[in-house]
């Protein structure tokens, strides 16, 4: 299912998908922009014009660009030698920066313009609500519509709910003309969680404007295509949010834990649905895989392409093959899941040895590094926390490919990590939850 309980509990909550732009962690309330320095029109920079056609796909300056990119806080040196041509952000905070930097690497920006969602303080049905937001999102779009890195708006992330409301699809058609008024060399999109029938339907009904979709979607974009071609979705799309499966629909341990990928395990997916879903026909206009950086949700390595420490992983290898026509010199380490954590519960204190199996490519030696980290009590992807503090007393001995593990003393749900790196930059993942009781 393409819509995913991810999303859905962000929506309960009522808080606003308002990732900061170019940043891993989301903020749930309006971002603040940032204010370039004045210029002349003698120096005022000049927007290189976009275009998106149903059938000639997406153009830059009149040549054919397809988007290889991705959105997150790594670095954009960094990612631009990896073969990428494009990040994304979620909103204009810090966007003036991004822009400037990006045109320095010949990268472009899919800027961000973030719209409220629906909820006790915000509703789409409320004239003077909607007349605000158009307000400050004509302030953004007026500010760096001009800036020659700049390659599209995208109104929104996630906004839409389950697509029934009709109110909310009328003023994003409001915004996209009115975008598209105020700067015609760019093109819209709007992102949604996963492209149901009836999200598909109010896209199709009432919002003409938008020059094509973006689709987040992570389990389910091997489908996507089969998918969209099933709800009739007929004009330009980009997936502007996948990667490795969401925890939301991995397979669970006994204590009700999602099991997560190796890094192995998810560059493999990535890859397959590279080739599967991601190519320049069908409407397709590119992908922006996230993360790009690092990010604690769900575990300290779920969406992460780069660790906690900066290592990137197998992932990052793929996608500068995939992008560029080339891999990596020196990789990431190749990693087999973790062995020997019992499946039932624990009592606290009791012993267990765990193992992991790890190569590299090249054949540098690796350094193994465990640690027991605690299970986050809730999934929010709008507050990210920071990196926990590993739970001290729990592993013995924590530099080889075997460990000794003792349970900690207070119940609760556990994952054993375990970062594999080969002293070049790049690490392998891997980690799987126990329980106490």
């Amino acid at each position: 299912m393409l819509h995913s309980t991810r999303f859905r509990i962000r929506r309960a909550a009522c808080l606003a998908f308002a990732a900061v732009a170019f940043s891993s962690c989301r903020d749930s309330s309006p971002a603040k922009t940032s204010t370039p320095p004045a210029a002349t029109e003698a120096t005022k920079p000049a927007a290189i014009p976009v275009t998106v056609d149903a059938t000639k796909g997406m153009t830059r300056g009149g040549q054919p660009y397809f988007v290889k990119g991705a959105g997150g806080s790594g670095s954009l040196e960094q990612l631009a030698a990896r073969g990428a041509n494009s990040t994304r952000t979620w909103t204009t905070q810090g966007l003036a920066e991004i822009l400037d930097q990006a045109e320095s690497l010949g990268l472009t920006v899919s800027a961000g313009l973030w719209l409220e969602p629906e909820c006790s303080w915000f509703s789409y049905s409320n004239p003077e609500h909607c007349a605000k937001q158009a307000a400050r999102v004509k302030e953004e779009v007026l500010r760096y519509r001009d800036h020659p890195a700049l390659l599209a708006w995208g109104i929104g992330n996630e906004v839409e709910g389950d697509g029934s409301n009709i109110a909310f699809w009328q003023q994003l058609d409001r915004l996209a003309k009115l975008v598209k008024e105020l700067d015609p060399a760019h093109p819209t999109y709007t992102a949604v969680a996963g492209a149901n029938e009836a999200k598909v339907k109010g896209l199709m009904d009432h919002v003409p404007h938008l020059d094509f979709l973006g689709v987040n979607t992570y389990g389910g974009v091997m489908g996507l295509r089969k998918h969209l071609e099933k709800v009739g979705w007929k004009r330009p799309w980009l997936l502007t949010e996948w990667g490795p499966r969401g925890f939301w629909e991995s397979p669970k341990a006994k204590s009700g834990a999602p099991i997560e990928q190796t890094s192995s395990d998810k560059a493999a997916m990535i890859r397959k649905a590279y080739e599967t879903a991601i190519s320049n026909d069908g409407g397709c206009l590119g992908s922006y895989v996230f993360i790009w950086g690092w990010k604690f949700e769900a575990s300290a390595t779920w969406f992460g392409l780069i660790t906690h420490e900066g290592e990137t992983t197998a992932a990052a290898d793929v996608l500068q093959e995939l992008w560029s026509g080339k891999m990596p010199a020196n990789r990431a380490p190749d990693i087999q899941p973790v062995q020997g954590v019992p499946p039932a519960a624990l009592t606290a204190g009791s012993p267990f040895e765990a193992s992991v199996q790890a190569t590299d490519p090249e054949g540098d030696p690796l350094a193994f590094h465990w640690a027991v980290l605690p299970e986050p009590k809730s999934h929010d992807g709008s507050k990210a926390p920071p990196m926990p503090k590993a739970i001290a007393g729990t592993i013995a001995n924590p530099s080889g490919d075997r460990v000794a593990v003792k349970a900690p003393a207070k119940p609760g749900i556990y994952r054993l990590h375990v970062w594999v790196k080969d002293g070049k930059g790049h690490a392998a993942t891997a980690n799987m939850p126990f329980e106490v009781k």
